[in-house]
């Protein structure tokens, strides 16, 4: 499926007033059933759906391992997911990852420039997993959230060891993206936005390190900043 489509549209600048070519990024519907019963109606972009629904699904707390799905069918709008079994506890967030403050700012300036479907329409988020051992996982969609879950997903599907990845994201970082990390033993979030007030609460609760306004050469480090390495506070 297309993840964007081509309009005509009338571009302004300043006095100026052109006919152009315009890329727009396409919102795709998408209800997910589980078990038959109706689980959550999304809209995403259309892109990596297998990702998503294993992602959504993992950072929901509804699967732990991709084992935990015996069926996935998408077709037509619709996501009939069978499970086999139940799920199990919440991982603790563990302080297997450790990272240097030049790591973090190096790798959020790398990842900003990943992105060619936002160059195109700048109407996308990104999200990035890296692993300890080097493997990376990038991943965008029109939703903040989405571009996470998709990125869960294909790790989940990889069979990834979450204790050893920390995630970027280009969105601010609400409660619910501190949430999906929890769920699934991410223990590092960093994004060059803020994050929220019940985001920070939460991410202290659970020893989850979460740094923001990742921009350039600095950022703020608003809970369990024991991760990061190389810090002088005054």
């Amino acid at each position: 499926m297309d993840v964007s489509r081509q309009f005509t549209i009338i571009r302004v600048e300043e006095n100026t007033a052109n006919t152009v070519q315009d890329q727009v990024i396409v919102e795709y519907d998408l209800t997910l059933y589980v078990n038959g019963e109706h689980f959550v109606d999304l809209l995403c972009t259309p892109k990596d759906l297998e990702c998503f629904i294993y992602g959504h699904l993992f950072a929901e707390g509804v699967i732990r391992k991709k084992t935990d799905v015996q069926e996935l069918v998408i077709s037509d709008h619709r996501a009939d997911v069978v499970l086999v079994r139940n799920v199990e506890s919440a991982p603790v967030l563990k302080k297997n990852v450790l990272l240097r403050v030049e790591e973090i700012f190096d790798a959020v300036g790398a990842f900003h420039s990943k992105s060619e479907l936002f160059t195109a329409t700048g109407g996308v988020h990104n999200c990035q997993l890296h692993h300890a051992d080097g493997r990376r996982i990038f991943m965008e969609d029109l939703g903040r959230h989405n571009a996470g879950d998709k990125a869960l997903g294909k790790a989940l599907l990889e069979e990834w060891d979450f204790d050893q990845v920390y995630m970027i994201t280009s969105g601010r970082v609400p409660k619910y993206m501190a949430q999906k990390a929890i769920n699934t033993g991410i223990s590092i979030i960093i994004s060059k936005s803020p994050p929220t007030d019940q985001a920070v609460q939460l991410a202290r609760e659970h020893n989850l390190t979460l740094c923001g306004f990742v921009r350039g050469r600095r950022m703020n480090i608003y809970s369990a900043p024991e991760r990061i390495l190389g810090l002088a506070v005054d």
